[in-house]
């Protein structure tokens, strides 16, 4: 039973890093911008198509692939928020115009790949030799081994941008008091923009690595990551980056442990239970954010 329990906590840490990367991309863009993109899922889909279709047809692997979705989706971000948000932000609720906004995105982006590639799943065999090791009893996958790692070096990575750069701060200070932020002159729609980019960034990183972790990929699997992001950034505090890093540990260690008490098939619902709880106990999250202006 210890073992099935050690085994359960890795793989729980590992899942749980790309599910931080998923909830820190959407917490960046509903902090700086109270927007809510529900659609966030649906972009991790066409990150992990990508990948697959840069595997298919140019033979490269995840890793290679990953070097040019990080900069498309940073772009893609970027012009996504100039197309939408600044529109969106006018409207008398920006909070549900962009949900119904965006899901209509997310509709529209789930429609197109279902009529040009059709629902059957798609999968990229492991490029890696060999395709595990074995670290005492517990035998891992090398693909995941890898996008831990860069799950990892990513979230180090958003952690310096945000504490020790100029735009981070001003990202920062944005998330908690955007009134201030127009007063002291910051460009806040180029902060915002830049955030938007780095939202679409970290989810196109774990599109990538999904097709490292997982078998599969297919047109419907963007509502349900949509759904884990939500539940990551509760956990973690609304408008934290660096708090959707511990929920989306905390959700993957949830989801990964009472697969050993519970079938797997009840064990998102059981980490949905753990998160309604929370939401009553402490609805502010475990890091919230202090001070936080949202005004303007």
């Amino acid at each position: 039973m210890e073992e099935l329990v050690v085994k359960a906590v890795v793989s729980g840490i590992m899942l749980g890093m790309v599910y931080a990367l998923i909830g820190a991309g959407m917490n960046i863009v509903y902090g700086v911008m109270r927007v809510v993109n529900f659609a966030h899922g649906d972009f991790l889909m066409l990150a992990a198509y990508a990948t697959y279709w840069f595997s298919v047809l140019l033979g490269w692997n995840p890793l290679i692939s990953l070097l040019v979705v990080l900069p498309l989706f940073f772009v893609l971000g970027m012009v996504l928020y100039y197309w939408t948000v600044p529109r969106l932000l006018k409207s008398e609720d920006p909070e549900m115009a962009s949900y119904l906004a965006y899901f209509g995105i997310s509709l529209l982006i789930s429609a197109a790949v279902f009529l040009g590639w059709g629902a059957d799943p798609r999968g990229i065999a492991s490029p890696f030799t060999p395709a595990s090791v074995s670290i005492g009893f517990l035998r891992l996958p090398v693909g995941r081994l890898i996008a831990f790692a860069i799950c990892v070096i990513s979230a180090l990575c958003l952690t310096f941008f945000l504490y020790k750069t100029y735009i981070g701060k001003a990202v920062r200070a944005t998330i908690q008091n955007r009134e201030a932020v127009q007063l002291l002159g910051i460009n806040l729609h180029g902060i915002s923009a830049i955030s938007f980019g780095a939202g679409l960034a970290l989810v196109g990183i774990a599109g990538a690595l999904n097709t490292m972790i997982f078998p599969a990929i297919y047109p419907a699997m963007g509502p349900s990551y949509t759904t884990i992001a939500f539940a990551v950034i509760v956990l973690g505090g609304l408008g934290n980056p660096i708090g959707a890093v511990i929920g989306g540990l905390l959700f993957g260690l949830l989801q990964s442990i009472s697969t050993l008490f519970i079938p797997a098939a009840l064990s998102t619902a059981l980490a949905f239970v753990i998160l309604i709880v929370m939401v009553m106990v402490k609805p502010s999250g475990l890091m919230p954010i202090s001070g936080s202006g949202r005004n303007g």
